[in-house]
């Protein structure tokens, strides 16, 4: 036996033996089997003072980035699950929850991270995107289009969002609902991104092999009203 087993196998005993005298065995923390480098110490810190007062906001959020810098996304999110169980949804963490997660490929929790955060802030156009984004990587093109329609009703003057939008609309087949996206954008776009060459001949294009009844393209030179992008 290591000494590092024959430490710990002691401190179990210890823990044992002492029963409900010694309260401290059972309040410290596991030690996470994910290696923090130098960051070790403060994690586990952090991890034994949010023991004592779970819903502490600060100091979960600075565990949180912690996690994420150390690229310990799966100790994030079971911090992010149990913030949340305990004290209500917060922003800040389901934030880092959803970077963390997109950034490692791992769709379906980028996918929690990103309706939690839907839910707590369903106006917020930017996490219907993100939510759209994480449906996409998992091949839900349909259900994507529909958060990608909710974030342009929102801000029907953003090109970001417009071109995801009309990306899903293509790869679902609806030329109508792409060509009626572009209509509403020059309708809304600053002025400078209505009459650009790229938009108005995507118009063109588009009006010119779709058969849209109910829809007329915008003129070339529609006027457009200005709208400012909302901030996550």
């Amino acid at each position: 036996m290591s000494a590092s087993s024959r430490s710990a196998f002691r401190l179990a005993v210890f823990c044992l033996s002492s029963g409900a005298v010694l309260g401290a065995c059972s309040k410290a923390p596991e030690e996470p089997k994910f290696d923090h480098g130098m960051k070790k110490p403060l994690v586990r810190k952090l991890r034994e003072d949010l023991a004592e007062t779970p819903c502490d906001k600060a100091k979960a959020q600075q565990l949180a980035q912690l996690l994420l810098d150390t690229g310990d996304t799966q100790g994030l999110a079971r911090a992010t699950d149990t913030f949340t169980e305990r004290c209500g949804p917060n922003i800040v963490l389901l934030q880092l929850a959803y970077t963390a997660h997109a950034r490692a490929g791992e769709k379906e929790q980028a996918l929690k991270a990103a309706t939690g955060l839907v839910t707590a802030q369903p106006e917020n156009a930017s996490y219907h995107v993100w939510r759209g984004l994480s449906l996409e990587a998992l091949a839900r093109t349909e259900e994507a289009a529909a958060d990608y329609q909710k974030a342009f009703d929102l801000q029907p003057g953003q090109r970001p969002i417009l071109n995801a939008l009309v990306k899903s609309y293509d790869a679902l087949g609806k030329p109508c609902e792409a060509l009626a996206a572009y209509q509403r954008f020059v309708e809304n776009a600053k002025p400078s991104e209505a009459k650009s060459a790229e938009v108005q001949s995507q118009l063109r294009e588009r009006a010119s092999r779709t058969s849209c009844p109910a829809q007329e393209t915008a003129p070339s030179d529609a006027g457009a009203k200005p709208e400012a992008a909302a901030k996550p």
